[in-house]
C-alpha cells in the first residue's frame, strides 16, 4: 500500500495498469481495491465522483400476468413425470455410490486393523 501511495503522490492520474506494472517491477503484488483505497486516502477520489459512478438501478417493468398457452396443461404433467423419473434414477445412482463407498471404507478399516 505504501508503494501505491508514493507512486500516486508523484502521478495522481496514473492508471491502475501503470501502477501495477511498476509494483511488479519492485516485487509487489497489488490489487484494484488497494489502488482505489490509496486514491481515496490521497483525496484523489471525492465523494462526488463516487456518486457519479454508482450504478443506477434500471426501471423495473410492471409484472405481466401470463396466460396459459396451447402448450400448458398436459405438457406440465409430462414434465413432472419426466422429472420424477430422473429423480428416481439419481436416487438409485446415489445409493449405488454410497454402497460402494461403504464397502471401500470397510476394506480400509480391515486393512488398517490387520496392520496393527
Amino acid at each position: 500500500m505504501a508503494f501505491i501511495l508514493e507512486f500516486l503522490k508523484g502521478d495522481g492520474g496514473a492508471a491502475y495498469a501503470d501502477v501495477r506494472a511498476a509494483a511488479e517491477q519492485e516485487g509487489h503484488n497489488i490489487y484494484p481495491i488497494m489502488y482505489g483505497r490509496a486514491k481515496t486516502l490521497l483525496g484523489l477520489i471525492t465523494e462526488e465522483s463516487k456518486r457519479k459512478r454508482r450504478r443506477r438501478k434500471a426501471d423495473s417493468a410492471p409484472a405481466k400476468l401470463r396466460q396459459g398457452g396451447p402448450d400448458s396443461g398436459g405438457d406440465s404433467a409430462n414434465q413432472l413425470s419426466g422429472f420424477l423419473e430422473r429423480y428416481r434414477e439419481l436416487e438409485e445412482e446415489r445409493n449405488r455410490y454410497r454402497a460402494a463407498l461403504l464397502s471401500v471404507e470397510k476394506m480400509l478399516r480391515d486393512a488398517l486393523e490387520a496392520t496393527n
